[in-house]
């Protein structure tokens, strides 16, 4: 089964982390409630004889493996010499050490905690106890993560992918690219994909203009717009590959007006781009499967192979080249680099589909991947594969939310074998919310130790994050 490691914290974490210490998630007694606010002033502590202690919640909500910090914790009943401790499940672990508790008011105090490096990945809860006796408890206040927080450029972020180099790149208000030791840089346009050198982004500006963004070796992007079929009225890059030799491929989709009439019906089509050097060849278009009048491809792999949505609907198919297509029984996101493992999702279930090493024929029924917890929430999937085997995605928790999810195939042997269970990824202390995620995860690297890429909520917002494997 697939752990997860411990990372080291970015010099910068991310552009909303100055203002965490102003996050207050309410912890799960009521998941729609509004957050508490911290007074302007120091509020008297709570004289002898109150009613009770109660714990509301945590800011910030989660922390990092061997990492010490300050959590503000709120609540009521509050009074000098309380302390705070946290439990796992109820029970009191000292993987998660309280140094100090600084008493602030009757409904704020100050607790500065040490996370063992081996800490459990895992919600806690939160206790505040009085000399007197009386304690309180905050039920999954706190989350022990190994998400690495990146950011957003505003609004939720839209995760499409990490490079071997471990750019993440997307969009939200705007399109984004994060870079270690560089941080966030914000792009004109929608960012879709991200190629494996992490040289080239892409996607649309505008009205479906194909663009795409080339890092120049001062660290700067600049943009380029890519060729379009005749016809065309709109095109958009959707994903990355590269050849053995080093030729950038970029698949998506080129949107065609059948007619020149006002309102006339328009039909995407798969493409392929090809650049070798400085330039852009013409867009190849892949043929559609007998009945099929539209496509669009989502991933690409260096040998050109193909896999994308048919008809706007909820099945796909492969292409092994232009002229050759097999349909699927679900929605393809993704496709490894050898083409021998496809993921998606069908009716609402993370599934995988695999080639035959004999025959070369790809079974086409998928083959369902098991759910954190044995739940349906719809909206689950599989995003991203690798040729190790390793598959990653979404899936129901058991608070029936989709949550960043990591399986394991053993590909020895004649066909794929789940290997143990899913791997649940931590998130950044986000367990009750009205949203229907926590987490979400989007790529994996080609390249032990595997990185992983997506998206976390964090204060009602998808922020950007990584996690590591091994």
């Amino acid at each position: 089964m697939l752990r997860r490691a411990a990372h080291s914290a970015p010099a910068t974490r991310s552009v909303v982390a100055t203002v965490l210490l102003a996050v207050l998630v309410a912890c799960s007694a009521d998941p729609l409630s509004e957050p508490q606010t911290r007074s302007t002033g120091p509020a008297p502590l709570a004289a002898k004889g109150s009613t009770g202690v109660s714990v509301t919640s945590a800011s910030p909500p989660f922390g990092d493996r061997g990492t010490t910090v300050d959590v503000h914790v709120f609540g009521s009943g509050f009074a000098s010499g309380a302390k705070a401790t946290w439990l796992l499940h109820g029970v009191a672990d000292d993987h998660v050490h309280t140094n100090s508790t600084t008493v602030i008011s009757s409904s704020e105090l100050v607790a500065n905690v040490t996370i063992a490096g081996d800490a459990a990945l895992d919600f806690w809860d939160v206790q505040v106890s009085l000399s007197s006796g009386k304690n309180g408890v905050g039920s999954d206040c706190f989350e022990v993560t190994s998400a690495e927080v990146l950011g957003t450029t505003g609004g939720d972020a839209n995760v499409a992918g990490i490079s071997e180099q471990l750019q993440v790149a997307g969009y939200a208000n705007t399109g984004f690219v994060w870079e270690d030791g560089v941080g966030m840089t914000s792009l004109d346009g929608q960012i879709m994909t991200i190629d494996p050198w992490g040289d080239v982004v892409a996607g649309m500006t505008g009205n479906f203009v194909p663009t795409a963004w080339i890092r120049q070796s001062s660290g700067t992007w600049v943009t380029e717009l890519l060729p379009q079929l005749p016809s065309s009225i709109g095109a958009r890059a959707q994903a990355a590959a590269r050849r053995a030799d080093g030729t950038l491929l970029l698949a998506g989709l080129d949107d065609s007006a059948q007619s020149t009439k006002p309102n006339a019906p328009q039909y995407n089509r798969v493409v392929l781009w090809q650049r070798s050097g400085s330039g852009w060849a013409a867009p190849v278009k892949y043929e559609l499967p007998a009945g099929s009048v539209r496509g669009s491809a989502r991933a690409v792999n260096g040998l050109g192979e193909i896999v994308g949505q048919l008809d706007a609907g909820s099945t796909g198919a492969v292409w092994e080249n232009p002229a050759t297509s097999t349909r699927l029984d679900g929605l393809p996101n993704a496709i490894n680099s050898s083409g021998t493992i496809i993921v998606g999702s069908r009716q609402g279930t993370p599934v995988y589909w695999w080639r035959d090493l004999v025959t070369q024929a790809w079974h086409t029924t998928g083959v369902p991947l098991p759910p954190i917890a044995d739940t349906n929430c719809g909206g689950s999937a599989a995003r991203g594969v690798n040729d190790a085997g390793v598959i990653v995605g979404g899936s129901c928790n058991s608070a029936t939310k989709v949550q960043a999810t990591a399986w394991q195939l053993d590909l020895s042997g004649a066909a794929p074998v789940l290997v143990g269970t899913p791997t649940a990824l931590p998130g950044l202390g986000t367990n009750k919310t009205s949203a229907t995620d926590v987490s979400n995860a989007a790529a994996v690297t080609a390249t032990a130790p595997f990185v992983v890429t997506g998206g976390a909520r964090l204060n009602g917002t998808r922020v950007a994050v990584r996690w590591r494997l091994q």
